[in-house]
């Protein structure tokens, strides 16, 4: 296969969009259009008509970026194993160190580190008895803005960061806090922007956006030492404590000051990663919920019962995750080795080396999946509810063979051993904090767009707006 001729590599079987140029393809239509114009990748693939061809012929096509073949996907099907994938940050990995998803599934290394934040996040007996702590956070965080009007998205990153900083055995930063970084002159820019960063990178294929990024290593150092005392004292749970047992290191502040780069953004990557999604997702719920008085009545109607409460608040949360999300509109892993994949009733051989694009934005928008696709309405999580024939409950669409919704992984391959490890976690973290704040107060939100923002490689909305709280009769 040659590109330079723009060639479809298999014709008769899978659909080819040859794209504007015959030598390169796509490859200087996406680079413009993404990294110049600020599209996300999605929306290229919309405008460009990827999309339509691949929807209509089944969820498949292929298209060239200059010398690389992409096979690009608008279902979240999984279509290979992920022994046939790079692993998944191969792209950008010199931003994160020796981080977990730099490595192959089978590594013994990986498994690990996983588990440093599986046994922890991705318990649901540890998470669950964090609901107390969550829920009289949450309440403290509250009391202190009502009544201000504050710029939406900073209500829910320092909301979400003043919480992860003090749960008893996650990362248990008590003096200073993740807050303190958010509002650095020094570190602020890498604690609100890192992920931004890593996206960019990989989204839109711009290596150059990397510049400043290794920033996270003096932070990381810094979140250390200046919480040392806090972490030594913490629980056995605690994930900083963990992460030096895997480097096979004492926490000590020697240790600390010698650490290496490569460990030092592994750590700095675990401990934003614990905040800044959940906080866009948390972003993205808000603001769907304030523009949608039909699902906000209806949370009010059990914001009273606990229980209830929670349910229709996790059904709030899976929608917007799927709707908005928290990772790049689309994504891609490049295979490591030919795979054979079955379409239309044919298999196909797809060379090594072939980028395999993931349009989750589309695919969480599959019209035979969701009665509802193009809007926020909690029906089209019950009817995936409906759909199941067993733990009919909303957590279960985050176990590892549910592939319905994707925001926890970068390409959905046969049984996830990907998918975010902290995925339990974020989501009843948000739904608890849906619950304390309409329980406690009226809640205002103005000037907010929900469209997508252009030249932000993590999807946010066009304008977060502003929030105001009014404490209802509970909260005085």
């Amino acid at each position: 296969m040659n590109s330079k001729e723009n060639s479809a590599p298999f014709p008769g079987l899978i659909a080819h969009h040859s794209g504007s140029c015959p030598a390169t393809g796509h490859a200087e239509a996406f680079h413009h259009a993404t990294v110049c114009q600020g599209l996300d990748a999605s929306t290229y693939f919309a405008r460009s008509g990827i999309a339509e061809l691949a929807e209509n012929n089944e969820g498949l096509c292929t298209f060239w970026l200059g010398d690389d073949l992409a096979l690009y996907q608008t279902t979240n099907a999984p279509l290979v194993d992920d022994e046939d994938l790079a692993p998944s940050i191969n792209a950008n990995a010199e931003l994160f160190g020796s981080f977990l998803g730099s490595l192959p599934a089978q590594d013994e290394r990986r498994k690990a580190k996983r588990a440093v934040v599986e046994r922890v996040l991705g318990s649901n007996r540890f998470v669950t008895s964090l609901d107390p702590h969550v829920r009289e956070m949450a309440q403290h965080y509250l009391r202190e803005v009502a009544g201000r009007s504050l710029p939406l998205q900073d209500f829910c990153l320092h909301m979400v960061a003043r919480i992860d900083s003090g749960l008893p055995g996650v990362l248990d930063f008590h003096q200073k806090p993740l807050t303190h970084y958010l509002q650095s002159t020094e570190y602020g820019v890498i604690a609100r922007d890192f992920f931004e960063i890593a996206s960019e990178v990989i989204s839109k294929m711009n290596p150059e956006s990397i510049e400043n990024a290794d920033m996270i290593v003096e932070m990381t150092r810094d979140m250390l030492d200046s919480n040392y005392e806090s972490i030594v004292r913490a629980p056995p749970t605690n994930m900083i404590l963990a992460q030096f047992d895997c480097f096979s290191r004492p926490f000590t502040r020697e240790t600390i000051r010698t650490l290496d780069a490569a460990s030092l953004k592994e750590l700095g990557t675990i401990i934003v990663a614990t905040y800044d999604t959940t906080a866009l997702s948390l972003l993205w719920t808000l603001t769907y919920l304030e523009d949608n008085p039909a699902e906000k009545e209806r949370l009010l109607g059990v914001v009273d019962n606990p229980e209830q409460a929670l349910d229709e608040a996790y059904l709030l949360v899976l929608e917007a995750i799927r709707l908005g999300g928290s990772n790049p509109t689309a994504l891609w892993r490049r295979t490591n080795r030919p795979i054979r994949i079955r379409h239309r009733g044919t298999e196909v051989t797809i060379p090594a080396n072939t980028m395999l694009w993931l349009d989750r934005r589309r695919a969480n928008r599959d019209a035979s999946l969701f009665p509802h696709a193009e809007r926020f309405d909690t029906d089209n999580i019950r009817q995936l509810i409906r759909n199941q024939t067993s733990h009919g409950q909303a957590v279960s669409l985050l176990a590892r063979n549910r592939y319905e919704i994707n925001s926890f992984n970068m390409v959905n391959t046969h049984r996830s051993p990907r998918k975010c490890p902290g995925r339990l976690f974020s989501v009843r973290e948000q739904a608890l904090i849906l619950t304390e704040l309409y329980r406690l107060y009226k809640v205002c939100v103005t000037e907010a767009d929900s469209t997508l923002a252009p030249h932000s490689s993590m999807p946010r909305p066009r304008r977060s707006g502003n929030i105001i709280l009014t404490a209802r009769a509970a909260a005085l």
